[in-house]
């Protein structure tokens, strides 16, 4: 099923870049709501007296039912359209974040986060489909690097911001202001998206009824929260046997969406485009990469205070470079080659082992300029914006429009899913190599960041893989933008039949045709 855009005759004009900014402002305020409250949590515990358990589920009730909704969310906006799921998602995000704001108890506080995780997962799952669908050629590729651009600054503003706006106590609101700024923000992007997002939903008789993939559903949402609880939360520990759980529910989600593929349903997790080579090897790279993102983060903010005794406003500023590096290197892929836009992937790879491999070794510490280290992290950080919006072209240009919402759902999840794995895998090492005798801090450090470049070694072998899996897009018809021939539209266009991909690499721009109205 292809959600269709209705465009008059002869007019080729995109959405405007304004918005694009709608899109990319949603996301970026639930990628800061992740970041931010992380730094609240002192406040929010001696506010109202949450620890333990409950205290972490406060922080990761928004990455659980995120992660497990976003497959789901996806799917949802296929079926009834980008800007209709991105609105209302925006709109439940900003009421989320009152409830959370005026929270007196722990348990408002910790259902507020469900919800915002909720509407986070709705919004979040329609921006790659929005890019996806509404452009092609330079344009999606500037749309691509924009995306890159907010999530690094979304990531910069959440380590800013998060102390910050604890700190200053505005109007007196304390950590609450983190949640109710929100609140304006939420409803000055509503109403721009209420005006600038294109119309689009799908063809009359594309959505049948019974269509509803429900037991694939629970299945997905089951065999997610099989893995992401036992590592999220580490206590009691009886939890951990969640885990042998995962791998039977995960062979029963596939025979279902087998079943409902092979009887013409529409399945809760399409399977169909991972049987392409470069769509594999190319969510390999990119799911090894963020792994080693999301694991470095966290053992900088270890390594920087627990051993170089770093103070915390100095701990936060060392990887900023890194995140603000990651936003460069989209304008950078939007306006290259054909030829090096190929290579980029493999290029952002080894930018990010050089990286891991120097950080161990570069000078660092109290009484010792910490730049070395930041300048460092910046090589990773480009790397890692070359390799994350590269591949997503290759993604988008691999994967027909009829599975955005796949690409969308299986992309967002996974990359949920490996940043909390690495986070528990290498959050549990390197304490574990600290305290060792044999070891201690300095070695743990060391192993650490092999083990990372290690890692993105092995990414850079199948980013070859992937690219050598994809056709030569200068040669051969762009399957992202063919047609659906199950779906019809008012205004199909036989030229997008035969829309050559290279215009995904070339300078000339041949934007999509989709127009509010």
């Amino acid at each position: 099923m292809q959600a269709t855009t209705r465009q008059p005759a002869g007019r080729r004009t995109g959405p405007s870049g304004t918005a694009l900014l709608v899109l990319l402002i949603g996301q970026s305020m639930a990628n800061i709501d992740l970041a931010i409250v992380n730094l609240a949590v002192p406040a929010v515990s001696a506010d109202l007296q949450v620890t333990g358990s409950a205290l972490t589920l406060m922080v990761t009730a928004y990455a659980l039912c995120s992660a497990v909704l976003l497959a789901p969310a996806a799917r949802l906006g296929e079926r009834l359209g980008v800007r209709r799921v991105y609105l209302c998602g925006l709109a439940l995000f900003t009421l989320s974040s009152l409830a959370c704001g005026l929270a007196t108890s722990a348990p408002v506080l910790i259902a507020g986060r469900c919800l915002q995780g909720a509407a986070g997962s709705l919004m979040i799952s329609q921006v790659l489909m929005g890019i996806h669908r509404w452009y092609t050629g330079p344009a999606r590729a500037r749309a691509l690097g924009w995306n890159a651009v907010t999530l690094s600054g979304g990531a910069a503003a959440g380590q800013i911001l998060g102390g910050t706006v604890v700190s200053a106590d505005i109007l007196g609101t304390g950590w609450r202001a983190v949640f109710l700024l929100n609140v304006p923000i939420g409803v000055l992007i509503l109403l721009l998206g209420v005006f600038l997002l294109p119309h689009d939903r799908p063809a009359a008789g594309t959505v049948r009824r019974g269509d509803n993939d429900i037991p694939g559903t629970l299945l997905l949402a089951a065999a997610s929260l099989t893995v992401l609880i036992p590592l999220s939360l580490t206590k009691p520990d009886w939890i951990w046997f969640l885990l042998l759980a995962a791998a039977p529910l995960a062979i029963q989600l596939v025979r279902t969406e087998r079943r409902v593929i092979a009887r013409g349903g529409t399945p809760a997790l399409d399977l169909r485009p991972l049987s392409t080579p470069t769509v594999r090897w190319a969510l390999i790279t990119s799911s090894g990469c963020t792994l080693t993102y999301i694991s470095m983060l966290y053992l900088l903010s270890l390594h920087l205070q627990d051993h170089l005794h770093l103070p915390a406003w100095q701990s936060g500023l060392v990887p900023l470079g890194w995140v603000l590096a990651f936003g460069l290197a989209g304008p950078v892929i939007g306006r290259a080659s054909h030829g090096l836009i190929r290579r980029l992937p493999f290029l952002g790879c080894t930018l990010l082992t050089v990286s891991y491999a120097l950080a161990p070794v570069v000078p660092a510490g109290e009484g010792t300029a910490i730049w070395p280290l930041t300048a460092v992290l910046c090589i990773g950080g480009f790397g890692l914006g070359l390799n994350n919006t590269s591949l997503l072209n290759l993604l988008t240009s691999a994967v027909p429009s009829r599975h955005a919402a796949t690409l969308s759902g299986t992309v967002n999840t996974l990359s949920t899913v490996v940043g909390v794995t690495g986070v528990a895998l290498f959050g549990a090492l390197y304490p574990w190599l600290s305290r060792s005798s044999w070891a201690g801090p300095g070695t743990a450090w060391t192993l650490a960041c092999a083990g990372l470049a290690l890692i993105t070694a092995f990414c850079g072998y199948t980013a070859l893989r992937a690219v050598a899996a994809a056709p030569d897009p200068a040669v051969t018809a762009d399957p992202a933008v063919t047609p659906d021939p199950a779906v019809t539209s008012d205004a199909a266009d036989p030229a997008d039949a035969t829309d050559p991909a290279a215009t995904v690499f070339t300078t000339k721009e041949r934007p999509g045709a989709p127009t509010a109205g």
